[in-house]
């Protein structure tokens, strides 16, 4: 089935898109050309500290100075970065039609990824030697494609609302537009790999015993 026209993105004006490499940090790969507005801000918004948690996709709508957007944010269904981390993908879809903030959480990201192949595989595979100017030069260069079919599932889970306005003049811009990864690390994900803790303390409880018990017969304590 074809999608809806509503659920048509144009890249070139309504697409903001941050992600990383398996060697380069974050970095917003494409944006609209509009000077003045820091696109991370917006992102951190939406989703503060740029942690996803442990849902597959998050949707958010956010408003900055020229309208409102619906910003969304997932793990690569199949890329990790050089430390077998899952890479994190946030994008902004400008002002665009209800259908898309009705259906956000439905979007399905496979196709989604598809879609943005050509420029995803530039910065998947860039040297942390290349200028992040020159990733987002032949990321655009490749995309050809200028407009994002979105296409969604039946399943649409309520989309979260802020707000707070973002100004495009916010003075706390980050250096070159970029993040490290170890500063989008994700406090849920991190607790989900953790042993629980009342097994650690049992585990101790359990080696201090055997030691007592072992210095009783060595010393004929028993």
């Amino acid at each position: 089935m074809s999608p809806r026209p509503e659920s048509i993105i144009f890249i070139d004006k309504q697409l903001v898109w941050m992600t990383c490499g398996v060697e380069v940090g974050y970095q917003v790969l494409l944006a609209p050309r509009t000077s003045g507005i820091v696109w991370l801000d917006v992102i951190e918004q939406a989703f503060p500290h740029f942690e996803i948690g442990g849902q597959q996709l998050r949707a958010v709508e956010v408003t900055y100075e020229n309208g409102r957007a619906m910003a969304v944010a997932f793990f690569d269904p199949t890329h990790c970065d050089s430390s077998s981390r899952p890479i994190k993908h946030f994008m902004l879809w400008l002002d665009a039609d209800p259908i898309v903030f009705d259906k956000a959480t439905a979007v399905l990201i496979p196709e989604l990824m598809r879609q943005l192949a050509p420029a995803f595989s530039v910065i998947l595979t860039a040297s942390r030697y290349i200028s992040e100017s020159d990733i987002c030069r032949q990321a655009w260069e490749k995309q050809k494609e200028r407009s994002l079919r979105l296409d969604f599932s039946g399943k649409v889970t309520p989309v979260k609302n802020t707000t707070t306005k973002t100004s495009a003049s916010k003075t706390s811009v980050l250096k070159n537009n970029s993040l490290q990864l170890d500063q989008l690390s994700d406090d849920g994900e991190e607790e989900a790999l953790a042993f629980p803790k009342k097994f650690v303390v049992m585990a101790i409880i359990m080696v201090v015993l055997a030691i007592i018990a072992a210095l009783f017969e060595v010393f004929g304590l028993a």
